[in-house]
């Protein structure tokens, strides 16, 4: 398949470039400021965003031009850009999610069987990334807040964030009641998890369109 990549020069997109090569598709970097946007030449299967939410109008443009579905990690959208996202999303399939790490998704399902059969424990959530990172709390920490306080018929669930150093990405989710705790870990290790989950998840979609074509 031919991947658009957003963010191309930065910390997960060089990462999603490799990966996408290493498994055989062909890859069309793309930088904020690259225009027109629209006008890259050649079919476009799936675009693949990690840029940053200042970018959302261009790669919204962009797979409206090429009429090719989205996979985005980036976090930290305010409610305009948020708009121009879910309005996409009525022409063409769009994946969205603050975390392709496979681990990540498995400390979704814990939290929601914990959250169930300890509905009156507390739970807090910590959550640590490198200093550079602008939104806090993490899309990561918001979506495990969320499924907590569910479970726990809407309870506040505080988290915590930390910026500093060059963390990956540390989420900790705390469960505790009187004489006893149980917490969950996930920590990230390198971009290439992240990376590597987007790229299957674009795969997935190029399947399943090929799939629906034929």
């Amino acid at each position: 398949m031919t991947v658009a990549v957003f963010g191309a020069n930065g910390r997960v997109g060089k990462v999603v470039c490799d990966i996408a090569r290493k498994r055989g598709h062909v890859v069309v970097p793309i930088e904020k400021g690259d225009a027109p946007l629209a006008d890259v030449n050649g079919k476009t299967d799936v675009a693949i965003d990690f840029s940053a939410a200042e970018a959302t109008e261009q790669v919204c443009k962009f797979c409206r031009a090429h009429r090719c579905p989205l996979v985005t990690g980036v976090t930290g959208r305010n409610e305009a850009q948020q708009y121009m996202l879910d309005e996409l999303a009525r022409e063409v399939t769009v994946v969205a999610e603050s975390n392709f790490a496979e681990g990540v998704n498995a400390l979704y399902r814990l939290v929601e069987t914990l959250s169930r059969l300890l509905p009156d424990w507390d739970a807090e959530i910590v959550e640590i990334h490198r200093r550079e990172k602008r939104d806090a709390p993490s899309g990561t920490a918001k979506k495990l807040a969320a499924i907590a306080a569910q479970r726990k018929n809407f309870r506040k669930v505080t988290v915590h964030s930390l910026r500093c150093g060059s963390n990956f990405g540390r989420h900790e989710v705390i469960f505790a009641a009187q004489g006893e705790s149980l917490t969950l870990v996930h920590q990230a290790e390198n971009c290439e998890i992240f990376a590597k989950g987007a790229v299957i998840r674009a795969e997935k979609l190029y399947a399943l369109a090929q799939k629906v074509s034929n």
